[in-house]
């Protein structure tokens, strides 16, 4: 019998306790400790009250030392420096997931290993390469036993990617514009403050605010062929979940809304792209998505097309919950290399 995959938690912000919430309950994988600077108490009430996915559906409780779920003890290390980590050869973990939202090199992720994770998931564009960068549906067949740090790109990324894959691959795209409309996080302000990027610093819960994009690099080096065909902004709006990115491609062959729509639909029923991709055929809003587990819910009716080789596509996310479906999903085919290997 395999044993549950233990993953160690590096991390317990927004993303590290919402993969505690898609991990409960699961039998093929378990939380096996927990890192980050706030202590336990502190983190425990934010695990069973959160504005948006509502209660916790459990019993928790926590000490300095561990997070209690019902009867389930598990380790919790508060570190006192951003730079430290914790012995994870101790929790016997399988694969680190690091949320801690910084940008860490491979040096800094190395420390991980070194403290006895096997493996490790980056939940945020790393600074340099690591070992692989995976985006799931496009370079899944890339992963190696020999990749022990492995990075995600951002969920914007993962949201307008697949789309841009399956739209070139049947009407080939000349060039392409695409605006991803986010909800605010908690890296935004509530109220006015001095900042050098100074629209980051007006009230997030107040103004609808420009920002640089940076996920057309990114597309462009994970779709060559789109390379200087691709680019793209982003705006902050004042909702609190539910982002939407806005596509507009010059196609190469004609295309027509049924035709497009019709692609997306067999695409989103294939196997590559079986639970990354769903094709929405509602009259969806933006909280429409919430706790949804799809990187890219592309809106059948917003669909149209002008003249005979350009189109305008809308695809939904749940950002904060479809990307820790993503590092889930990364961690457990990772972890799974040593299973493998020890069959």
């Amino acid at each position: 019998m395999v044993s549950a995959i233990r993953v160690g938690i590096m991390g317990f912000g927004r993303t590290g306790r919402t993969i505690f919430r898609i991990l409960h309950g699961r039998a093929d994988m378990e939380v096996a400790a927990i890192c980050d600077m706030a202590p336990a108490n502190e983190l425990l009430y934010l695990l069973k009250f959160d504005t948006l996915y509502g209660r916790f559906g459990e019993p928790v409780s926590a000490t300095g030392s561990e997070l209690r779920v019902r009867d389930h003890s598990i380790p919790f290390w508060s570190e006192n420096r951003r730079d430290e980590v914790p012995p994870w050869s101790q929790a016997k973990v399988d694969v680190v997931v690091d949320c801690t939202a910084r940008e860490l090199s491979r040096a800094d992720l190395q420390k991980h290993l070194d403290a006895g994770a096997p493996r490790v998931v980056l939940g945020a564009p790393s600074v340099g390469p690591v070992d692989l960068v995976l985006v799931r549906g496009l370079n899944d067949s890339d992963l190696r036993r020999e990749h022990r740090v492995v990075g995600l790109f951002s969920p914007t990324v993962a949201c307008v990617a697949p789309i841009l894959s399956i739209l070139d691959e049947a009407f080939g795209i000349e060039r392409a514009f695409f605006d991803a409309v986010h909800a605010y996080t908690n890296a935004h302000r509530l109220a006015d403050v001095p900042l050098a990027d100074k629209r980051r610093g007006r009230s997030a819960a107040e103004n609808i605010i420009p920002q640089e994009s940076r996920s057309e690099a990114i597309l462009s080096e994970l779709l060559p062929a789109l390379s200087g065909r691709l680019v793209g902004s982003a705006v902050d709006v004042p909702v609190a979940n539910g982002s939407v990115v806005d596509l507009t491609c010059w196609h190469s062959k004609p295309v027509g809304v049924e035709a497009l729509v019709d692609v997306v639909r067999r695409a989103a029923a294939s196997e590559r792209w079986k639970g990354i991709v769903a094709c929405e055929e509602e009259e969806i809003v933006s909280s429409d998505v919430t706790r949804s587990a799809y990187s890219c819910v592309f809106d059948a009716p917003a669909t149209m097309t002008l003249g005979a080789k350009m189109s305008k596509t809308l695809c939904w996310l749940d950002s904060g919950w479809a990307f820790a479906e993503r590092i889930v999903e990364v961690a457990a085919r990772l972890a799974a290399l040593d299973f493998e290997a020890a069959a």
